[in-house]
């Protein structure tokens, strides 16, 4: 295993940024520049107020609520080494400036540069000295299965002894230590500051989310890429949009104008297949791998007859997980195929394992090392996560009519035989859109054998009346209970449970509290599974 040497940013001095802003900015005039104090130091940059320390670079922007310049009064008190905005100061804020310089020995220089927002990635790239050129850097786009893919291309690298951090939905930071982001893809200067932070933490890989949105706000500007790969693009934010076409679009330019070594496409989806062909038609230095879940013949339906260079073959869904045979294209790696077993759930996700796997195929590590770690792959936290076998157990943050009836339909494929049945628990959140609350009852019923309503996050409502809202979209049945204490309802449904059975816990996911009333009360459903299955196998043994 070859490991990253740490290797520090050096702090940039003002006229550093200065020399640089002046060559790589139309505009700014390198003799605006107040080059009084050269051996100042700016340490770190940042797009946020809050995260600024002495001697760090502040860089102020409109966005969607208010402008950086919004909060100068703080960022002085914090005598920062800079100050960039892209505007002039107001009256009142160059008073406020003054004021502040002629109080404080160490004064504060502000700078306005009105091109900064198109450049920024690239200047955030150029003060941290290009990251992403010391660490290999996977971006992985597309509506669906972003997360679990980049979760799963994670550990089989870790697995395989890397140091592997990610970027995206689940958090930023090594695969084992995810901190909370409020964004599935940062703004350009966290992104280059977090990938700094990776190769001074001696990371080799680092997995990326790539939103739609970040594509088109230039979030990840500066990167430079070791693989590109795409799931699968259907529709979704049309509000940002506009229209299909744009967010389709937005997804392309991933694989267009980004430097990469390598491309990973799903040659199964429309988007996918239409950039493959290109590709595959420049005939460049960079390696295109295509793959597929579906059905040979039905790949080969498509508008441009490419062979996926990894398919599957003999798909099985069992109670335990998925079974396949993998294809390969090339001879040399189809030699002694045999049965992957996969302790996932759900069709979607052979898919992101096809992906993850041609991610790290794509990047030369043999298929005997992969398949052998295949076995060990794990769900998402609290999206379609097997908590337990005999019977199966999941837990999944399905809230949505669209996303309830996505994983039952899902799960309910994994019932062998009609052997054994599908229990689902799940409730609606209060304070939320009322309207969905029938809808899902009515999804409930018609996917599941047995329905067990109860409370999710009232919020400032009454459990019980957000429960009957649900049941109004039911037609009364034995097969629907309703139980408001949502511990009882999971531990009722599991002590009633077969062997064969499979029990959805909906709604909640990987959340650790239940909200009531403004008050954010301790709560887990994996906690209520873990506690019930230490039960039952002290039952066993006792």
């Amino acid at each position: 295993m070859t490991t990253a040497k740490p290797i520090s940013a050096q702090p940039k001095n003002i006229l550093e940024i200065s020399q640089y802003l002046s060559n790589f900015i139309e505009g700014f005039d390198l003799s605006e520049v107040d080059a009084e104090y050269p051996e100042v130091t700016v340490k770190q940059m940042s797009l946020d107020s809050r995260a600024i320390q002495s001697n760090d670079l502040f860089i102020a922007l409109q966005g969607e609520k208010s402008h950086g310049l919004d909060f100068l009064e703080s960022v002085f008190l914090k005598l920062p080494g800079l100050v960039i905005s892209d505007r002039v100061l107001t009256e009142q804020e160059q008073i406020l400036l003054d004021a502040h310089n002629q109080s404080h020995n160490q004064k504060v220089r502000l700078w306005v540069v009105a091109d900064i927002q198109s450049q920024l990635g690239n200047f955030a790239a150029w003060f941290y000295d290009r990251p992403s050129q010391k660490l290999k850097v996977v971006g992985i786009t597309g509506t669906n299965g972003k997360t679990s893919t980049a979760f799963f291309t994670g550990q089989l690298l870790k697995n395989l002894g890397h140091k592997v951090a990610l970027i995206g939905t689940l958090g930023n930071g090594e695969i084992d230590n995810l901190q909370q982001s409020a964004n599935t893809t940062p703004n350009s200067v966290q992104v280059q500051r977090l990938l700094n932070a990776f190769v001074e933490q001696g990371m080799d890989w680092v997995v990326m989310e790539v939103s739609s949105h970040a594509l088109c706000l230039g979030r990840i500007q500066g990167v430079t890429f070791q693989t590109v790969a795409l799931t699968q693009v259907t529709r979704d934010h049309i509000d940002f949009h506009g229209t299909e076409e744009a967010y389709s679009e937005a997804k392309s330019r991933l694989f267009t104008e980004y430097e990469t070594q390598s491309s990973v496409l799903n040659v199964a989806d429309a988007l996918g297949n239409k950039l493959c062909h290109e590709k595959l038609q420049k005939n460049n230095s960079e390696t295109v791998w295509c793959y597929s879940s579906e059905q040979l013949k039905k790949t080969l339906s498509a508008d441009y007859k490419i062979l996926p260079d990894l398919r599957c073959d003999n798909v099985q869904l069992t109670q335990q997980g998925i079974k396949f045979t993998p294809v390969f294209h090339n001879k040399r790696l189809a030699d002694n195929l045999e049965i992957i077993n996969l302790a996932l759930m759900g069709l979607f996700n052979l898919e992101n394992v096809l992906c993850a796997m041609s991610i790290l195929l794509v990047n030369g590590f043999s298929w005997q090392v992969i398949k052998s770690k295949l076995p060990l792959l794990q769900s998402v936290a609290g999206r379609m996560q097997v908590l337990g076998k005999s019977p199966t157990i999941i837990l999944d943050f399905a809230h949505t009519p669209d996303a309830l009836e996505q994983v039952l339909t899902a799960v309910r494929s994994h019932l062998i035989d009609g052997n054994g049945a599908l229990k689902v628990v799940f409730g609606c959140g209060g304070n939320r859109d009322q309207g969905k609350r029938p809808l899902m009852g009515a999804i409930a019923q018609s996917l599941a054998d047995k329905v067990i309503l109860t409370s999710d996050n009232p919020r400032d409502e009454a459990p019980a009346k957000i429960i009957k809202e649900i049941a109004a979209g039911i037609n009364q049945s034995d097969s629907v209970q309703s139980m408001v204490d949502r511990k009882e309802a999971i531990s009722q449904v599991l002590d009633h449970a077969k062997e064969q059975d499979i029990i959805v816990i909906a709604g909640k996911g990987h959340e650790d509290y239940q909200e009531i009333s403004g008050v954010k009360h301790p709560f887990s459903d994996a906690e209520v599974v873990q506690d019930w299955l230490l039960t039952k196998e002290s039952k066993k043994h006792g």
